[in-house]
């Protein structure tokens, strides 16, 4: 790393002007943090001793004595004490739902939290007591109700409809895990009326045992075989009042891991208002938010989709805003669309058979004719696009059709991405990729929490190359890191990124690593990018806003295993803790 340890003169003058305030020298920063490590994860990697703050941005960087001579007797002194700060991380792929559900620690980072009545269960035998306990616990025809961790449970201890049976037959169950799959009892099946006949929608899967009976086990569109039969989750719908305090705390807990920006990937435009009371409420104390659209023209929503193609499209134009629209705590960003199915069943959309599947390439949600018609309306309105697309098949559909709107439509800077990019697209694609300016919102966290998923359908260079990024980098695609809870905290996705140590802590695909200052840099100022906001974030530089983390440990010196484990000391944004440890352990 280069060192700049000088002060960079311009900063006050800049943050003056800016104020309207009078000559340089005249009005001091609010406060200084000095006598740190500080990472600017500039495009230099400069590091530094002191930040400079006013009215909530950085208005000088340099050295201990530059920047304290800016200092006035009102001016807050914070004395880093030799620790490392760093831009605040910046999470590409959130979800923040009002329905309620914290998170959880799991090796480093934070998962779903599961109910009460399952917390601790790991094994099939303590799976069926939990469930004879709670049904026992029911009246006569209510449903048992839950959820498991995906990460805790792969396919290879999934229970099957006959290992639920043992735990209840004559009530109904139904347990989720993850976004992707649903586990049900015979009972279930039953009510839904699912057999080994029943038509199963586009873009999902029944999954069947080797005598083609139903197994149980629902992926993707297949959920909605069940959605009419099943009461919800939580017994009907939530106030707003609640569902605006479960989002605060779940974005308190992503503070809590050193996070100043997320981009929240999936929300409907009925649920804006909720987000717009949530900033109005508390904006100054949570993270900086950018809000996808998420719009479902295929087949988890439509049978017909002609129709699903029109109310879509009617849907975007109904609107009257557009990707941008908002300040800098809440804003919109993308609109969303799920093209395949996704890493944790597995049925993501496949250019070759799955290794443990010869038969199956995964399942398609949103096929072109339908993409392409609601995207290039979106893009002509002037929206970006930032679309799921788990597997090669999905990726090479999108960036093939994204291409046909680009040549009929062309846009400066519409940087346009993919959400995942799980398996390594073919060169030719990654090429295509980098010449219309289409990115990747990749996160590296999948290599430990689907990891095992991910085994199942792919073999040779296609497993080791799963989640990658200097590949990607070096081919000139544009990428960002997050984590989609596989799971949430920046430190996970840095420690497999650098060291693609994935869920059985074997290395994958050593050549996809990068360094600790690049893998920095693609967690603060690239996720910035992706949102249209590195000028105003992402590095810590004259004129951005002051949102910073400081962990406990020197990032580039420790054990790179130690990564997954750094302290978050102090979350920073606009100059304001919004998390400290010291607080957080009273």
């Amino acid at each position: 790393m280069n060192k700049a340890l000088s002060i960079i003169g311009v900063g006050l003058v800049v943050w003056t002007a800016a104020c309207g305030g009078p000559s340089v020298g005249t009005i001091a920063p609010d406060a200084i943090y000095f006598n740190g490590n500080v990472f600017t994860a500039n495009a230099d990697y400069d590091v530094v001793e002191a930040v400079a703050i006013g009215d909530g941005k950085i208005v000088a960087v340099g050295s201990n004595e530059g920047v304290l001579a800016l200092a006035s007797p009102s001016t807050e002194r914070i004395d880093l004490e030799g620790r490392t700060m760093l831009p605040g991380f910046y999470d590409n792929h959130v979800h923040v739902g009002g329905g309620g559900g914290g998170l959880m620690e799991w090796k480093g980072g934070l998962i779903s939290e599961v109910p009460e009545w399952i917390k601790g269960v790991t094994t099939i035998g303590q799976l069926q007591t939990a469930i004879h306990e709670r049904a026992s616990s029911l009246g006569p025809g209510e449903w048992v109700r839950g959820s498991l961790s995906r990460e805790i449970w792969p396919n290879q201890t999934l229970p099957t409809r006959w290992d639920l049976d043992q735990g209840s037959a004559d009530k109904p169950v139904l347990l989720t895990r993850g976004p992707h799959t649903t586990v049900l009892n015979s009972k279930a099946l039953e009510l839904a009326g699912i057999t080994r006949t029943t038509h199963v929608p586009g873009g999902g899967e029944v999954g069947k045992d080797e005598k083609g009976e139903p197994n149980g086990r629902l992926y993707d569109a297949a959920r909605r075989l069940v959605a009419g039969v099943a009461p919800s989750r939580r017994g009907g719908p939530v106030d707003d009042d609640t569902a605006v305090e479960n989002m605060r705390r779940r974005l308190e807990q992503f503070a809590s891991q050193g996070v100043t920006s997320v981009n929240v990937a999936g929300v409907r435009p009925s649920g804006v208002r909720l987000f717009q009371t949530l900033y109005a409420r508390y904006g100054e104390e949570l993270p900086r938010a950018t809000i996808q659209l998420r719009v479902s023209p295929g087949y988890d929503s439509y049978d017909d989709l002609e129709r699903g193609v029109r109310e879509t499209i009617a849907e975007i134009e109904s609107l009257g805003f557009v990707t941008g629209f908002g300040d800098d705590r809440l804003k919109l960003g993308a609109i969303k669309m799920s093209i395949d199915g996704g890493l944790s069943a597995p049925v993501f959309w496949s250019l070759e058979p799955y290794e443990s599947r010869p038969d199956f390439t995964g399942v398609i949600r949103i096929p072109a004719e339908v993409f392409y018609p609601v995207a290039r309306r979106a893009h002509e309105l002037g929206w970006q696009l930032g679309i799921h697309t788990m597997g090669d098949g999905a990726v090479k559909m999108v960036v093939d059709q994204l291409e046909r709107i680009l040549e009929e439509m062309p846009r400066e800077n519409h940087r346009h991405y993919l959400h995942h990019v799980a398996v390594k697209p073919p060169e030719e694609t990654i090429e295509k990729m980098a010449r219309l300016g289409i990115g990747v919102s990749s996160q590296p966290s999948f290599t430990v929490g689907l990891g095992a998923f991910a085994v199942e359908a792919l073999t040779g260079e296609r497993e080791a190359t799963m989640n990658p990024t200097k590949s990607l980098l070096d081919a000139g695609v544009w990428v960002s890191w997050g984590s989609d809870g596989a799971p949430y905290g920046p430190r996970v996705s840095l420690w497999t990124g650098i060291t693609r140590k994935g869920w059985d802590d074997a290395v994958y695909g050593a050549e996809e690593a990068v360094s600790r200052e690049g893998a920095i840099r693609l967690h603060t100022w690239a996720p910035a990018y992706q949102t249209f906001d590195e000028n105003n974030r992402g590095t810590i530089e004259v004129g951005k806003f002051a949102d910073f983390v400081v962990v406990g440990e020197n990032i580039f010196t420790i054990d790179a295993d130690r990564i997954r484990y750094i302290p978050i000391l102090k979350t920073i944004v606009g100059g304001k803790e919004i998390y400290t440890a010291e607080e957080a352990a009273h």
